[in-house]
């Protein structure tokens, strides 16, 4: 499972070793300039649509890139009954490719307490 914690006011993932496969990277890093909304989700695994390129378990798990066609690509590490923490992204500050960052972490609600006000 990957982590997710707060770094320079900004926000850091960690993925796990088989998580890497999907996303393609060990970590992402967003910094807090480029942080333009924070949004804890209960139920993350139905927020993730549109064509993918990563792992999916029907209903269950939801790991890589997904939103490809859909305008707003997202990186997606989740899993059912684990919270996750929604980050949308300014590309042009951050220069990533994708809009935003879900990924569940048992944390979630405090990562949000944490960030939301200063970024909604």
């Amino acid at each position: 499972m990957a982590t997710m914690d707060i770094a320079d006011g900004g926000v850091r993932v960690r993925f796990s070793a088989w998580e890497r496969l999907a996303v393609w990277r060990d970590e992402v890093v967003v910094p807090a300039a480029a942080i333009k909304a924070v949004e804890l989700v209960d139920a993350p695994v139905g927020r993730a649509r549109g064509g993918r390129a990563g792992i999916l378990v029907s209903g269950v798990l939801k790991v890589g890139y997904w939103g490809l066609g859909t305008g707003v690509r997202q990186l997606v590490s989740v899993r059912r009954g684990v919270p996750a923490l929604r980050v949308e992204i300014d590309r042009g500050v951050a220069r990533l490719p994708f809009d935003e960052v879900l990924v569940s972490v048992p944390n979630a609600a405090e990562l949000a307490g944490a960030l939301a006000s200063s970024y909604t």
